[in-house]
């Protein structure tokens, strides 16, 4: 016997699951647009609701997902915000259908339209009053230069679910939903249509959602990592001698000096093993065998950290840069203006501020492009100007002091490696400046605009560093964290960077830092602009269960002891790595 409460848990039951569908429709319908037609820089619904999220994510969280799991966390947050709007969907659709049920706003299609619209209205506020501005796009967007797109877009989303609830909860439905329950074997014709319209859409949203968040295809990685040998070997012509501890050997026999007969230093450091005493041959061997980072990065290898589900992707022939605020002549300049101008060609290596020690975000590479200073010169910048702001494609902005600008080795790229910068790398331009963390070398750089006062950007008004200059960084590649090594002669190999500092000396310890002895280094390919490789022979005994590293800038600077994490100066320390020594 049907009860008017199991009629009521029916009716609920259309209703939300109404809103469950209609928001599955409009969710297919916003990624659609997105992948098809959208303006660039503006995202779908749900992306900008990641950007919320991750926004309101503590700091500390957000940069130790993105280390641990890179774009894997990211993506994941973006399918929890699809099923979080299913869940939303059908939660406003049971709000809508307690106004449908009571009466109050009449019978019919016009009872289900009002309160679909007045649930419309509320969607439209969350989106415009509440998820733009945590998105940093300002209350109703006005902080965005595409407000009008991005209001007529969130008008839309909940125009159309409220339009698509009121054709999905008739009365019908509830009757059809009414006789599944008094007959628990049979299923209508209507629900079953309803199921196969929800899985259909479903699969829609996973594959418009796949298409946004996977990474962009790598391209032929082969040809790109022998382009990346081809560089280094270039660069290598003039190279200078082999160091240790910062000193500059003379000959092969202060090589020798390094072997196990060697006397132990001053301060009791261990002596290294025996090895091969051409200095270059170990680290040739070590990477031929992936054991050791290459010297130039490869683009297929290169990191890559963004704020988005997907890149935006610029096109080439309509780009353009502009360059105003405190200058005399405001300017504008087309992609093939910058190109022509790019003759300037600079080695350095980029890290990302979230870069753990140990962490791989990090990747040295040749850069192409024009000094910014040429630029903002024949602009007329105002010297009075403090701070030179970038803003990108993807509604990414930064800045960085005047003088910072205005030094010769930061540069407005639009090459990498000897190719057109790939698009998730920056295409058409973005900005390279050697001494500063990667989160403000802006990429798919739109405007430059001088400014009077200290602009904080993105991930300055979330609590990261402004000035953002490198820490000194280390990674321990070989031995890997807790490989079983063999007893006896063993090498540890690894790199080490400070920015546009350089690398003076590189120590290991075997003991916890009771004692220290001197990694031999090969010289960066561009002092002082790129990370340094060292190597370290040692004699592996059971003895040695962990390896530490400490590095030493070009200044003298001795990197800290004390580990702290990226947030939000840079990470901190001396990376370690713990091995098993096991006999024969």
């Amino acid at each position: 016997m049907m009860t008017a409460h199991g009629d009521d848990i029916d009716r609920a039951r259309v209703y939300g699951r109404s809103g469950a569908l209609a928001a599955l429709l409009v969710l297919f319908l916003d990624l659609l647009w997105r992948v098809v037609a959208a303006p660039t820089g503006v995202v779908s619904i749900p992306e900008t609701v990641v950007g919320a999220v991750a926004r309101l994510t503590p700091t500390a969280i957000f940069g130790w997902a993105t280390e641990t799991f890179g774009s894997l966390a990211q993506n994941t947050l973006f399918a929890v915000v699809l099923l979080s709007i299913i869940g939303v969907g059908a939660w406003a659709g049971r709000i809508a259908g307690l106004g449908t049920a009571s009466g109050r706003f009449g019978a019919g299609s016009a009872g289900r339209l009002v309160p679909a619209g007045i649930m419309a209205g509320v969607l439209f506020l969350i989106i415009a009053a509440g998820v733009y501005p945590l998105a940093r796009e300002g209350f109703f967007a006005a902080g965005s230069p595409n407000q009008g797109v991005l209001l007529a877009q969130a008008a839309l989303f909940s125009a159309v679910w409220a339009l698509a609830w009121a054709a999905l909860a008739t009365v019908p439905a509830v009757a059809a939903s009414m006789m599944e329950r008094a007959d628990a074997k049979q299923i209508t014709r209507r629900s079953a249509l309803r199921g196969i319209a929800a899985a259909g859409l479903g699969v829609g949203v996973a594959a418009l959602g796949w298409r946004l968040a996977k990474a962009p295809a790598a391209g032929d990685v082969a040809a790109q990592q022998q382009a990346a040998a081809e560089i280094a070997a270039r660069a290598r012509v003039d190279e200078p001698s082999f160091a240790a501890g910062g000193a500059v050997p003379a000959d092969s026999a202060e090589i020798a000096a390094l072997a196990p007969d060697a006397p132990e230093t001053a301060e009791g450091d261990a002596p290294l093993a025996q090895w091969d005493p051409s200095p270059e041959a170990p680290f040739a061997e070590l990477e031929a065998e992936g054991k050791l980072t290459p010297v130039i990065t490869s683009v297929a290898d290169f990191y890559r950290v963004s704020k988005n589900i997907s890149d935006p992707v610029v096109d080439g022939e309509t780009w353009q840069l502009t360059i105003g605020g405190m200058v005399a002549t405001p300017l504008t300049f087309s992609y093939e203006d910058i190109v022509a101008r790019a003759t300037t060609q600079n080695i350095s290596t980029l890290s990302c501020i979230s870069n753990e020690l140990n962490g791989d975000l990090a990747g040295t590479a040749e850069w192409t492009g024009l000094p910014l200073r040429e630029l903002l010169m024949e602009a007329g910048v105002d010297l009075d100007a403090v701070d030179i702001v970038f803003r990108a494609a993807d509604g990414y902005d930064d800045s960085i002091p005047l003088l910072q600008a205005m030094d010769l080795t930061t540069l407005l790229v639009t090459g990498m490696n000897g190719e057109p910068l790939p698009p998730d790398h920056g295409f058409p331009a973005r900005l390279i400046v050697p001494p500063i963390y990667g989160m403000k070398n802006v990429k798919w750089v739109e405007q430059i605009e001088a400014v009077d006062h200290d602009y904080q950007g993105y991930w300055q008004t979330r609590g990261w560093s402004d000035p953002a200059p490198y820490q000194i960084w280390g990674r321990i590649d070989t031995p890997a964290s807790g490989e079983q090594i063999s007893a006896g002669p063993a090498i540890a190999a690894g790199v080490a960077a400070a920015g546009d500092r350089g690398i003076f000396r590189v120590e290991i310890s075997l003991d916890e830092g009771a004692t220290w002895a001197d990694a031999t280094l090969e010289p960066s390919i561009n002092p002082d602009f790129t990370w340094v490789r060292w190597v370290f022979p040692f004699e592996a005994t059971p003895a040695v269960a962990k390896l530490w590293m400490r590095a030493t800038d070009g200044e003298g600077n001795v990197a800290p002891q004390e580990r702290n994490p990226p947030l939000p100066d840079g990470a901190t320390g001396w990376p370690e790595r713990a091995v098993q020594v096991v006999e024969g």
